[in-house]
């Protein structure tokens, strides 16, 4: 295990665009309070891409939330925003490539006995969106929902194989609102991205 998140090291500004100059580290913004919002920040393009599969939209819903409450409304992209008619796999696909960070979302029946047939599919969009991240080399960071246990790197398909070595923040079981709001906290401090965005939100 490691004592943080070792992700990508590109600044964001905040309505698009790339500061290439490095990356900060262990910000220390204040604390919020819960479900209060600290941004009125109108995001034109998606930073973050949630990825999840069904049985984890509980969480991966909670997850965006609180995020849109810390860094502003539009900040997230979950594939539940897409318009109806809209071309998924072109979407999906654009959205995987293009964000800053992205978040799965592993609960434990991510890789129960259907789902892991599935997720030996190339066609599986779970898997795929995350490979799409790992090869244009998008910071991916899991987050373990619940029950769930590390990732075994020999159970994963080897073009993901890679997320079972990251640092896995973990909501528990039957989790508050509170406990989000510390996972979103925790996020905005050690993933750069993420921490320099927020600064630049209270800037």
């Amino acid at each position: 295990m490691n004592d943080g998140f070792h992700v990508g090291g590109d600044q964001i500004n905040m309505i698009g665009g790339i500061n290439p100059t490095g990356k900060i580290v262990n910000a220390n913004p204040e604390p919020r309070r819960p479900g209060a919002s600290t941004s009125n920040v109108v995001w034109s393009e998606p930073l973050i891409f949630i990825n999840y599969r069904r049985t984890d939209t509980k969480a991966a819903a909670d997850i965006e939330a609180e995020l849109a409450r810390a860094l502003g409304a539009g900040v997230a992209f979950r594939d539940a925003q897409m318009p109806a008619g809209t071309r998924f796999p072109r979407e999906l696909s654009e959205r995987a490539k293009s964000c800053k960070v992205m978040l799965s979302v592993i609960g434990d029946k991510w890789d129960a006995p259907h789902n892991l047939r599935l997720l030996n599919q190339e066609s599986d969009w779970v898997r795929r969106e995350i490979a799409i991240a790992l090869r244009h080399r998008i910071p991916v960071v899991p987050i373990l929902v619940g029950a769930r246990g590390l990732l075994v790197a020999d159970n994963l398909p080897a073009d993901i194989r890679a997320i079972a070595e990251l640092q896995s923040p973990q909501l528990r079981r039957g989790y508050d609102a509170q406990d989000v709001q510390k996972l979103v906290d925790n996020l905005l401090r050690e993933v750069p991205t993420l921490a320099y965005a927020l600064i630049r939100n209270r800037s």
